[in-house]
């Protein structure tokens, strides 16, 4: 559903719900705020887990963020710079003053909202960026704004537009009617100027033409992938089907999804075996999901199988994630956390990251050359740092390999779906995004869905995927919109605190001098 606008009124919302209140009411309402937002948002974690603890705690988790910005945001709101009177008549002078006063209430909320959304998509453990303001907008007109500023920019961008509305409310009700206007052609302006911005989407170094296979798991998928070599079965079929509907040698590579291999073929003959049969029908190299385990400690892997690789001495080139999810993929702290609950033993084995390149470079067999792509497993999708890096090290396309069997028919994969539109457009890429079970896309450097299969099917698909080696503005700049948010919300929650600070000075020393 297209609901991008839905944002802006529930931001606006709470900026108007917690400003001038006292710092203890902004925080207990910004926490309320948090759980109405998280609770929904991420109850695809209690699908996954089978159970709500996971739910539970990290949606409590997330709520604190809000909690701390509804207590900065109550803060700050209560500076004299941003105090604006309610005469609904003013004089000229008067209105001059409001007009700054009222400039300042927005830029100092957007400036805090995405301060905290910054905070929280980076910390701790790297953070958890499910929920920016930026991934609710892949059908907004602000999308184009990515490009340039990244997703820390755009929801900056967007909290500023969400701020200008909240005013215009406000000042209806005062009568205020010219300030509604101003606030309401800001907003306007803000929400609709980046459609002007050009986007270089084209081909500048060819195209390659991929297979990207869905191969689809059983809804009790825990007993799928325990039923040894079933989930590379059914992506090995698909993949035949491919190469009778396009032909073999008419593609240059085929993308299968994370997890696709259930047992690693670099360990298991049989697993290699159905693979290359794959790999030879659609003559083609093969990109496979795989989960090796050394040494008591479990990778997540996407590797290149070559038609033909069934030697147990062959080396396939593998892109190893960087980014294991906490609580989920590993355990921090598990000793501590056991003590809480036994739920951490299901993840027995922990996994640890990679460190070798973003990257994967792939034979095009069709060309006679190789090209680099961008990486990116499952949730590392959410995060810019994670692709930029993989682009920066000369991804010409992204790839997003992801398995979201787990989450049945929550919205998690709707939302990867989304979160790889964005990131399309930060990076100027083509993204193909290979699921098991949905969604699998095809999505262009605009952040346009191109192809997209429908969940809990079997199904493939084939397209001509620009490549692109020029960088956006906003990976050129890279963190720094994110570190200018992050310490332009520090210094005003500072200033904030110091107001708060002499104030309840002021009134002590007021209290001292009537009892002398």
């Amino acid at each position: 559903m297209n609901l991008w606008w839905s944002a802006l009124i529930g931001v606006g919302a709470f900026m108007l719900l917690i400003r001038g209140r006292g710092f203890w009411a902004g925080t207990g309402l910004g926490l309320l705020y948090g759980l109405g937002l998280f609770t929904p948002l991420l109850h695809f974690t209690m699908v996954g887990m089978g159970n709500p603890i996971g739910w539970i705690a990290l949606t409590l988790f997330e709520s604190l963020y809000l909690a701390g910005l509804g207590g900065a945001w109550a803060l700050v709101s209560r500076l004299p710079r941003l105090q604006v009177s309610s005469e609904r008549s003013p004089s000229g002078q008067d209105l001059l003053r409001r007009v700054p006063a009222g400039a300042c209430n927005v830029l100092a909320f957007a400036l805090l909202w995405s301060g905290i959304e910054e905070l929280r998509s980076v910390w701790p453990l790297g953070g958890f960026p499910f929920g920016r303001l930026a991934f609710a907008m892949a059908d907004a007109p602000v999308l184009p704004a990515a490009a340039y500023v990244g997703s820390a920019g755009v929801g900056l961008l967007v909290a500023l537009v969400a701020a200008c509305i909240a005013h215009a409310a406000r000042s209806i009700v005062e009568r205020r009617a010219i300030t509604v206007l101003i606030s309401t052609a800001l907003a306007a302006a803000l929400l609709l100027a980046p459609r002007t911005l050009p986007l270089d989407t084209r081909a500048e170094n060819g195209t390659i033409r991929v297979g990207a296979v869905q191969g689809n798991v059983a809804t009790d998928f825990e007993d799928a992938f325990n039923r040894a070599l079933e989930v590379t079965g059914n992506h090995a079929e698909a993949t035949r089907k491919l190469a009778d509907d396009v032909g073999p040698g008419n593609l240059d590579m085929v993308i299968w999804p994370e997890n696709s291999a259930d047992l690693d073929p670099r360990d298991y003959p049989a697993s290699a075996t159905i693979i290359d049969k794959a790999a030879q029908s659609v003559q083609a190299p093969v990109l496979v999901g795989a989960v090796p385990f050394v040494d008591n400690i479990r990778y997540n892997d996407i590797l290149v199988w070559n038609p033909g690789d069934v030697s147990g001495q062959t080396v396939h080139p593998y892109y190893r994630k960087h980014r294991p999810v906490p609580f989920a993929e590993y355990v921090p702290a598990r000793s501590l956390v056991r003590r809480l609950t036994t739920q951490v033993d299901r993840v027995g084995i922990d996994m640890l990251p990679g460190n070798g390149p973003s990257t994967l470079t792939v034979p095009a067999v069709t060309q006679g050359r190789e090209v680099t792509l961008a990486m990116g497993i499952c949730f590392e999708v959410a995060y810019d740092d994670a692709l930029r890096t993989g682009v920066k090290q000369g991804g010409q396309a992204i790839v997003i390999p992801t398995n979201n069997a787990s989450f049945l028919d929550s919205g998690e994969a709707a939302q990867q779906l989304a979160q790889g539109r964005v990131q399309a457009v930060v990076h100027g890429r083509s993204v193909i995004q290979a699921s098991t079970v949905g969604y699998t896309a095809i999505i262009n450097p605009r952040g346009e869905v191109e192809q997209v299969t429908r969940p809990y099917t079997q199904a493939s698909l084939v397209a001509d995927v620009p490549l692109r080696s020029s960088q956006t503005v906003a990976d050129r700049l890279g963190p720094v919109p994110g570190l200018i948010i992050l310490a332009g919300a520090g210094v005003l929650l500072g200033i904030g605190i110091l107001h708060q600070a002499r104030l309840r000075r002021k009134t002590a020393a007021q209290v001292h001098r009537r009892r002398r």
